[in-house]
């Protein structure tokens, strides 16, 4: 919880300390308001006036977010609807209102989307980043951290090709934080050691105070005490650029929490005192709600355990009311152990009730019956041996009196006893119980990081392939056609300078041949880009063209379809061809095949793609440890985008077969 309440002081702070330069910011553009007579500005200022008013002024900053969102769409103006339903769901943010936020955050990034699809300009892109990473910060005020994090991820490689390296800081400090609060501590340190870099190179000290307390808050939950104290300094550094910074009250409460797990006491209370007196006027501030926990926990350290219940009832009875299950056992449970210091054991008695009642009240309801039934039949037992002794007047008495006291004994016993068991295996159970469930949830949150990792790495792998394919193009481009077209331009020079007098047949002649090549070259690199006779007549005519462009003398190129390619979409389609492409080019050009055979079977939903060869195959070791020239990378993406799977069989000089298995439902 810790983590969460820095956080969002941090986040409040920022509003705070750029106050002054906002209210100069919105002057200017009301002023330029007036001015404007272009739709297509007044749109831009609205939607600008919107977000400087976030946070300050509620109803301004959605009358001009909704005065922009009515302007631009009446003059379908694309990058104002865009900027302006983000902008709209900023306001909604600030308020934590993540549904609605979510709801203008779709329509503006679907906005952002076509925008940017159009213009991928730094301008553009940069609503798009924006829109896109507070999406994830709205999942991440719903509780879903997973996807904030996988959305904030997926916005730092498009920030680091635009060269932003302010927005990649931030994004990575953001992921740092987040990794903290699912326990994912070194990770987190990880994430800390990287936007610290990236600070130090283009950040503020306002930046660099903001990210080493978030940074020192991560250490302190890994106990990591050396590092705390580096960060700690690096801290009160900036803090002394920044006269009456709001980052005074944090920096002493995270100091205080410092000396506090350095055994420093005294001084983790005089740090405290200075961060108090920073929040104090301020009742209601979270962080007062932070600094009442972290007093308790120094003065129990110092066995002051009046004081250390004191901060204690303040932290329980903080204004905001908003504790969590855990704050509630712990706070009960610390605050019986207080009393128990105290001495005062009918009040620490009552707090470990609460405590019990907190941890499960319907077991504890139970447990309460079973020794309510006890003592029932323990008075029951009780009164009939009084009743007993009464009855026996003679010499007797006396016997059976102390046989019923020591059996009264012995059952008060037994009871106190099976009660003591009773509380001792449920709380064992339910201790048992809780370490289960954690465990669970951090197997999962693994296998969520991993599938984003794996996601992330397939989508860099398109992009490689991508910009590969566009090199590629670009050299045939350049050294085929280009130099062709400049031999025709030189040889039509020439024609013109020496004036033939007699018509130049012959040199025509090869000018024309020159052309023929030329055009062919076109063709075939325009195949490779996307190939015409696959849009107009499918996958099936698509192949069996390439297939009997690749048949040459030396080679021969077989096409065997069974099936059809109807209900699969043109994209997959193009997909299953640039696959057998590429394996057609792999067994021509590196295994130097002169047989291909290529199948194509379809069976209801799966489709069995095969390409088999006579070349000269390969080592199988090779295929794991070394990509080689065969292009194997973008096979497996291409591949793993149809969702799927990818075989190999190769012997060396005995040829190689390729199986790719795909589910076109998956696809």
């Amino acid at each position: 919880m810790r983590a969460l309440v820095f956080v969002f002081i941090l986040l409040l702070s920022f509003t705070g300390s750029a106050q002054t330069g906002r209210e100069e910011r919105i002057d200017s553009l009301e002023n330029a308001l007036k001015l404007v007579g272009q739709d297509t500005t007044r749109v831009n200022i609205l939607s600008e006036l919107a977000r400087s008013y976030g946070g300050i002024d509620s109803l301004k900053a959605f009358e001009k977010g909704f005065a922009a969102i009515a302007l631009a769409k009446r003059i379908k103006y694309l990058r104002g609807m865009a900027d302006a339903n983000i902008n709209v769901a900023g306001c909604y943010l600030d308020y934590f209102d993540a549904e609605s936020a979510k709801k203008y955050f779709t329509i503006g990034n679907n906005f952002a989307d076509k925008l940017v699809a159009k213009d991928s300009s730094a301008r553009n892109m940069k609503i798009w980043l924006r829109g896109k990473y507070n999406m994830g910060v709205a999942y991440g005020y719903e509780g879903n951290i997973e996807k904030e994090i996988e959305i904030i991820a997926e916005t730092i490689p498009y920030a680091q090709q635009m060269g932003d390296k302010m927005f990649v800081a931030n994004a990575n400090t953001s992921l740092a934080i987040k990794y903290g609060s699912i326990s994912l501590h070194e990770r987190a340190y990880e994430m800390f050691l990287i936007s610290q870099k990236q600070y130090e190179e283009v950040g503020t000290p306002e930046d660099m105070l903001y990210h080493s307390l978030a940074f020192t808050s991560a250490l302190a939950s890994m106990d990591s005490l050396t590092h705390m104290k580096a960060v700690l300094d690096i801290a009160k550094i900036n803090l002394d650029l920044i006269p009456n910074s709001f980052y005074e009250g944090p920096y002493y409460a995270e100091l205080g929490l410092y000396y506090g797990k350095n055994g420093e006491y005294q001084n983790s209370l005089n740090a405290l005192n200075k961060s108090y007196e920073y929040y104090k006027e301020n009742t209601s501030s979270f962080y007062l709600k932070l600094l009442y926990q972290r007093y308790a926990e120094t003065y129990d350290k110092l066995g002051d355990f009046k004081k250390a219940k004191e901060y204690t009832l303040k932290y329980i009875n903080f204004s905001d009311d908003e504790h969590s299950y855990s704050d509630k056992t712990g706070s009960y449970y610390t605050l019986a152990k207080f009393d128990a210091g105290l001495k005062n054991y009918e009040s620490a008695y009552n707090y470990l009730k609460d405590y019990i009642t907190a941890v499960d009240s319907i077991r504890v309801g139970e447990l309460g019956n079973d020794m309510q039934l006890l003592e029932v039949q323990y008075k029951t037992a009780t009164k009939e041996k009084e009743i007993l002794a009464l009855k026996n007047e003679k010499s007797e008495a006396a016997l059976a009196l102390q046989v019923k006291k020591s059996q009264t004994y012995l059952l008060g016993a037994t009871a106190s006893i099976l009660a003591l068991l009773l509380f001792l295996g449920f709380y064992a159970y339910n201790d048992k119980l809780r370490r289960a469930r954690k465990k669970e949830r951090e197997q999962e949150k693994e296998v969520a990081l991993l599938k984003q990792k794996q996601e992330n790495e397939v989508f860099s792998a398109m992009i490689e392939g991508q910009e590969k394919e566009r090199k590629r193009l670009a050299i045939d481009l350049h050294d085929g056609l280009g130099g062709r077209l400049s031999g025709i331009s030189m040889n039509l020079s020439k024609l013109d300078k020496d004036e033939p007098k007699e018509y130049p047949k012959t040199q025509l002649k090869k000018v024309m041949k020159d052309l023929d090549d030329s055009l062919t070259e076109l063709r075939s690199i325009a195949r490779n880009m996307m190939p015409e006779t696959l849009v107009k007549f499918g996958l099936k005519a698509a192949l069996k063209d390439y297939c009997s462009s690749m048949t040459g003398n030396d080679t021969k190129v077989t096409l065997q379809f069974y099936g059809t390619e109807k209900g699969i979409g043109l994209n997959e389609q193009v997909t299953m061809y640039r696959v057998i492409q590429e394996l057609i080019n792999n067994a021509i050009k590196h295994a130097h095949a002169s047989d291909v055979l290529v199948q194509y079977m379809r069976d209801g939903n799966k489709v069995d793609i095969t390409v088999e060869d006579n070349g000269v195959g390969f080592n199988k070791e090779n295929i794991v440890t070394k990509d080689g020239g065969m292009g194997l990378s973008n096979l497996r993406t291409r591949v793993a985008y149809l969702k799927g799977d990818l075989e190999f069989h190769s012997e060396e000089n005995e040829g190689t077969t390729v199986n790719v298995q795909i589910n076109v439902d998956a696809a």
